[in-house]
Formats: structure tokens, C-alpha cells, sequence
């Protein structure tokens, strides 16, 4: 948090220092990288008020039924203007017919949120990200796969680790680390399994299971 804080400062300070010295266009660009700035600080902070939130034993699922496929295509389409944007291709097919599954609604869309914007910042502009869902030994299984450089042997070990962000995003302060720390706790909260590969045509795998049927003291709740 250290260095969006410091820009920040410094931004606000050059422009109480020299503001006779500036013009207008200077004061207004020396804004817009102090706002850039505290906007960082801001996503830093809220990641780390929900993980300790998360982390907290008052933190439980709130159990209802979910048509996982159809808030999968939900999630999809909330980031496709987004990613439009940026020139990345992000697709689905179609998910074919599943049962309902038993978990908290809230906490899955979290969970798929993270695991699509991380795929969004680890894809170069025109490459692809692409979603997947299946049925398997009574477990509904999601994955997002990405065509970005992959990831390190090394880091692989410690992706999930808060605020560790490997050593191919060592010089990138955008985050603090914790956006699959959080999707890691979520997965464990859901009683869900989570991994990582890397694609041997390019690119990381994540993919998040979670079971058809819960054990029967997690029976859905009525909202």
C-alpha cells in the first residue's frame, strides 16, 4: 500500500509546493495520477477488509439452491464490454444441463469475479479467455483458461498465498496480491476444490468444483 500512498502524497504535495508554477493542463494531469492512485489504494483496502471478513469465523455461507451454469453466464456477461475494451476475446459454451447445486450465491459470484479478472490481467491484448463447465462424479467443475504467458514453475506453489503476486508481476503495483487469496478462502468456506496448471499450449487453468449435494446440516435456506 506503500507505493500508491507515497504517489499520492507526492502528487497532492508538488501541487500545494508549485502551484503558481503549473497550468492548468500540468494541475489537471497531476490530479488524474492522484486519483489513479487513491483509486488503487482503495481496491488495496477493500481486498483486505473481505479476505480478514472472509477469514473471520463469522464468515459462513449462506446456503440456497444455484443454477451454477446460468450465474456463470451471468459473470460472463458482466465482463464482456470490458474486455471488448481491452481486445480480448471472452467466450463460453453454451452449459448443458446440470442439476441445481446447493451454495451461497454471493460468495460463487465473488469467487468466478476474481478468477475472470485475473485471467484478464495475465492476457495480452487479442489473445483469449475462455470458460468452461461440466458435470463430473457429482461435482460441477468451472474453468477459466486464458492464453496469457502462463504461470512459473515456482510461483505455482504459492499463487494462492496472500498478498504474493510472483515474480512475473514483481514490479507491478496494481495489486496487492490477494484477489486468489480471497478466491481461495471462498472455495474453502463452499467446501469446493481449487487448482491451477499451467496450459501446455499456453496460458494458466483454473478450475473451481464444487459438490452437487451438500451434507444435509447444509440444506438450502429460504430467502
Amino acid at each position: 500500500m506503500r507505493t500508491p500512498l507515497a504517489a499520492l502524497h507526492g502528487y497532492l504535495e508538488t501541487m500545494i509546493m508549485k502551484d503558481t508554477a503549473l497550468n492548468s493542463g500540468q494541475k489537471k494531469e497531476y490530479l488524474a495520477i492522484a486519483l489513479r492512485q487513491s483509486n488503487r489504494l482503495t481496491q488495496m483496502v477493500e481486498e483486505l477488509f473481505e479476505l480478514a471478513h472472509l477469514e473471520a469465523r463469522d464468515a459462513q455461507p449462506q446456503y440456497e439452491s444455484c443454477a451454477l451454469g446460468e450465474l456463470l453466464q451471468d459473470v460472463t456477461q458482466k465482463f464482456q464490454l470490458h474486455t471488448e475494451k481491452n481486445n480480448l476475446q471472452l467466450s463460453m459454451a453454451p452449459p448443458p444441463a446440470m442439476p441445481l447445486i446447493t451454495t451461497d450465491i454471493a460468495m460463487a459470484e465473488r469467487l468466478l469475479d476474481n478468477l475472470i479478472s485475473n485471467a484478464i490481467d495475465h492476457t495480452p491484448n487479442g489473445e483469449a479467455i475462455t470458460l468452461g463447465i461440466i458435470l463430473e462424479n457429482n461435482e460441477i467443475t468451472v474453468s477459466v483458461s486464458d492464453t496469457g504467458p502462463g504461470i512459473p514453475a515456482a510461483d505455482l506453489p504459492h499463487i494462492f498465498s496472500p498478498f504474493y503476486r510472483g515474480s512475473a508481476q514483481a514490479g507491478n503495483q496494481r495489486h496487492a496480491g490477494l484477489g486468489l487469496a480471497i478466491v481461495k478462502r471462498i472455495a474453502e468456506l463452499l467446501q469446493g476444490k481449487l487448482k491451477v496448471v499451467n496450459n501446455p499450449e499456453g496460458g494458466a487453468i483454473f478450475t473451481f468444483s464444487l459438490p452437487v449435494a451438500l451434507p444435509d446440516s447444509h440444506q438450502p435456506t429460504i430467502r
